[in-house]
């Protein structure tokens, strides 16, 4: 027994070894990353100053944005929490993704990219889970590469969405999901999504709510504005309502309606648009909440999502998020009948008879 005592001592100390070279390398990676990120942005605060054009301030600070949450930034923690599986944050994600379903279904194999993926290339990653084929892009590969790096995405470019590299007809589809808000000329780049998408596009975005489809809306605008005056909307739900938002990214938050929409359709003579609304709430804090069992977080979420679909159930006032579909092509009748059946209305619109 002595004799394995000396033998199990003897093995334990390379081991041991082992473990500080390794924990050493790691912490060795974290300083150069570290000093990476730190570099970077010392290098773009000197460049950003020296910008006199407003675009290319816009395209530099979204640039910048999702280095502060590569390996060595500072909100590093926080990107790791995007993977989540089983919290708030991971299932209203897959609610925003569900959107691209009755193409993706209709569709097989069909080859999608995707606008304004910097979170590791997300909603290219739930694409392909579904069978197509994803290209990831977004105007900072700081996240993208490591998405690629670690096998969450096969492919992936570094794209402005309003000059976008593609030639015409080069993807099926087109996803911008929550990204149009963000570009300062949203309107250029929706034209470029048309240009290189073969059959149609696909937005999600924040709705516009001061644009009134019926006088119920209007009222209850001008209600929700007085009591935000007073500020009791502040109080409760520590939020306040305003016309014009900005983010601190840069960007104007530009929201859209179904008649904008629709407008850019007709203006290119396409065959079909649809929409469906969505009601997803956001609670600071229930991100990383999980959706199992009770919390005081995940009842509040569930409890003003209730009510804000409710109030877009009654037409009292526009839904949160508005889903739209471009069909640059007629559609099958598979393709209408699965976009019916995920709640979307679709709409048929009259033909240039000059075209």
């Amino acid at each position: 027994m002595p004799n394995s005592g000396r033998c199990s001592a003897t093995f334990s100390v390379p081991g041991v070894a082992v473990g500080h070279i390794l924990q050493l390398v790691k912490n060795v990676i974290r300083v150069f990353s570290w000093y990476a990120v730190r570099r970077e942005r010392t290098t773009f605060a000197a460049k950003f100053q020296g910008m006199s054009n407003q675009f290319e301030k816009s395209y530099a600070l979204h640039e910048q944005h999702f280095y502060k949450y590569s390996k060595g930034g500072d909100r590093a923690q926080i990107a790791q929490s995007w993977f989540r599986e089983g919290t708030i944050g991971f299932a209203q994600a897959q609610q925003r993704n569900a959107i691209s379903d009755p193409l993706l279904a209709t569709y097989p194999g069909a080859a999608w990219l995707t606008v304004g993926d910097g979170r590791y290339g997300s909603d290219a990653h739930y694409l392909a889970s579904k069978g197509a084929e994803a290209t990831a892009s977004d105007i900072s590969d700081a996240l993208l590469r490591e998405g690629a790096e670690m096998g969450y995405i096969s492919r992936f470019s570094k794209e402005n969405a309003e000059a976008l590299s593609f030639g015409d007809n080069a993807f099926d589809f087109v996803l911008c999901k929550e990204s149009y808000h963000h570009f300062p000329r949203p309107m250029k780049a929706l034209y470029e999504m048309l240009r290189v998408a073969r059959k149609g596009v696909v937005l999600l975005e924040p709705v516009d709510h001061y644009i009134f489809t019926n006088f119920f809306q209007a009222f209850f605008r001008s209600i929700l504005s007085a009591i935000n005056a007073l500020g009791i909307l502040k109080l409760l739900f520590g939020k306040e309502i305003k016309r014009h938002t900005y983010e601190d990214v840069g960007n104007y938050v530009y929201k859209i309606s179904e008649r904008e929409m629709e407008k850019v359709a007709l203006g290119l003579n396409f065959p079909y648009v649809a929409f469906k609304g969505l009601n997803i709430y956001h609670k600071n804090g229930a991100e990383n909440v999980p959706v199992a069992g009770f919390s005081l977080k995940k009842l509040q979420v569930d409890v003003m999502t209730g009510v804000l679909d409710t109030l877009s159930f009654l037409k009292i006032t526009s839904p949160q998020l508005l889903a739209v579909v471009i069909l640059k092509e007629e559609p099958t009748e598979d393709c209408l009948s699965e976009l019916r059946k995920a709640g979307y209305r679709v709409k048929q619109l009259p033909r240039n008879p000059y075209w």
